[in-house]
C-alpha cells in the first residue's frame, strides 16, 4: 500500500475511534475492548419513598492493563416515582465518589434517566458530581436520545462529556434514526461528533458510527453471543 493512502487509512474516523464496552451484571470483557471498559459499579433506585443500593453481582475479570471507568446507575422508578427526589442527592453524589476511586482510566460515569419534572433536580446534580469530583477525574453522564433535541437539557450541563445513548429508543426510535442519518446538524452540539452510545442489536450505517470519537456499546445478551469478540462495527450496517 502505498504510504499516502496508508496515512490516509490510518488517520480516518473510523480508525480513531474509540470502541468501549459497557459491562453490565454478568458481562465478560469482549476481546476488542481490553483497552478500556465502561464497568458498573452499582445501581441505585429511587422508588417512592425509598432508596436502594445494589453493587454488581461480581467484578468481571480484567487485564491489569485495561482502563477501567466505573458506571453508577440510577434507575428513577416511572411507576412509583421518587416522593422526594431531593433526598437522594447525597447518597447518589458519595456514590459517585465511591465509583470515581475505582477509576484507572480518568473518567467516572453516571448514568441517569431522569424525566421532564426532574430536569432541574438533573442538572444541579451533576453539578455537585462535578464540584465534588478531584480536578484530574473527569465526568461523564449518559444521555436519552431526544435531550439531543432539547437544549434545556444540555446547555452548560456540567459534565466532561455527553454520551447520548442511540438504542431502545422507544417511541422516537423511528425520527431519531431518520435524523442521524439525515439532519444530524439540528441535534444538540454534545450529540453529534464526541461519544455516542450504540447497540450491536440496533446496528447504523458504519459512517454514523464513525461520526463519533467514541463509541461506547451495550450488547443486551452481555457479550456472551458467538461473535462477540469481532468489533461491533465489523457487524454493522456498511
Amino acid at each position: 500500500m502505498p504510504v499516502v493512502l496508508l496515512i490516509l487509512v490510518l488517520l480516518s474516523p473510523g480508525a480513531l475511534a474509540q470502541q468501549t464496552a459497557w459491562l453490565w451484571d454478568e458481562a465478560r470483557l469482549p476481546a476488542w475492548s481490553t483497552r478500556e471498559a465502561a464497568v458498573l459499579q452499582r445501581h441505585i433506585l429511587l422508588s417512592g419513598d425509598d432508596i436502594l443500593l445494589r453493587p454488581r453481582k461480581r467484578w468481571p475479570a480484567l487485564p491489569p492493563s485495561t482502563l477501567v471507568t466505573p458506571v453508577m446507575h440510577v434507575e428513577v422508578s416511572t411507576v412509583n416515582p421518587p416522593v422526594d427526589i431531593e433526598k437522594s442527592r447525597a447518597i447518589i453524589v458519595s456514590a459517585m465518589m465511591d465509583a470515581a476511586a475505582r477509576s484507572s482510566s480518568g473518567w467516572v460515569q453516571l448514568d441517569m434517566e431522569a424525566k421532564p419534572s426532574q430536569r432541574v433536580f438533573y442538572r444541579s446534580l451533576v453539578q455537585d458530581i462535578r464540584t465534588a469530583l478531584p480536578p484530574q477525574l473527569k465526568l461523564s453522564v449518559t444521555a436519552l436520545a431526544w435531550w439531543c433535541r432539547a437544549p434545556a437539557w444540555l446547555d452548560g450541563l456540567a459534565a466532561d462529556e455527553v454520551v447520548p445513548m442511540f438504542f431502545r429508543m422507544g417511541k422516537d426510535s423511528a425520527a431519531m434514526r431518520a435524523i442521524l442519518e439525515q439532519s444530524p446538524a439540528t441535534l444538540h452540539a454534545s450529540c453529534r461528533a464526541g461519544s455516542a452510545g450504540f447497540s450491536p442489536q440496533e446496528p447504523f450505517a458504519r459512517a454514523i458510527n464513525e461520526r463519533y470519537a467514541k463509541n461506547y456499546w451495550f450488547d443486551r445478551y452481555a457479550w456472551k453471543r458467538d461473535g462477540a469478540d469481532q468489533p461491533p462495527l465489523s457487524r454493522s450496517t456498511p
